[in-house]
């Protein structure tokens, strides 16, 4: 069973996250995506909360957002454990090895279509 995420639902999912992060009182200096899907989620994330999106892993730090579009099985984002500010996720899937400290919504199907990939 697939789940189509419209960009409505992004817009949405961007919004929960930003008040999110916002609220946490933690601070940033940048945000770095994890190539694919982590690209748009931190290009959204940066104007929101006016942060710069940095695409150098080399230069991410301790006061760096780290974002994906969903923590899976969680291999990807756990190189960054412990290493940087935060992670953020829009979706998270039960069981995921790493629980971000933000995400937006837990996934409803087998598999998310994301508006930038193809069915």
């Amino acid at each position: 069973m697939k789940q189509l995420f419209t960009w409505h639902d992004f817009d949405d999912a961007m919004c929960t996250l930003s008040l999110a992060i916002q609220s946490s009182g933690k601070v940033f200096k940048d945000i770095y995506g994890i190539p694919r899907g982590g690209l748009v989620v931190a290009v959204a994330l940066s104007h929101l909360l006016n942060l710069p999106v940095i695409t150098d892993k080399g230069l991410v730090s301790s006061s760096t957002l780290v974002v994906d579009d969903i923590s899976d099985g969680g291999t990807t984002l756990s190189t960054f454990v412990g290493r940087v500010g935060a992670i953020a996720t829009i979706h998270i899937v039960e069981g995921t090895k790493v629980v971000p400290d933000f995400f937006a919504l837990r996934r409803l199907a087998e598999w998310v279509v994301y508006p930038w990939e193809k069915v």
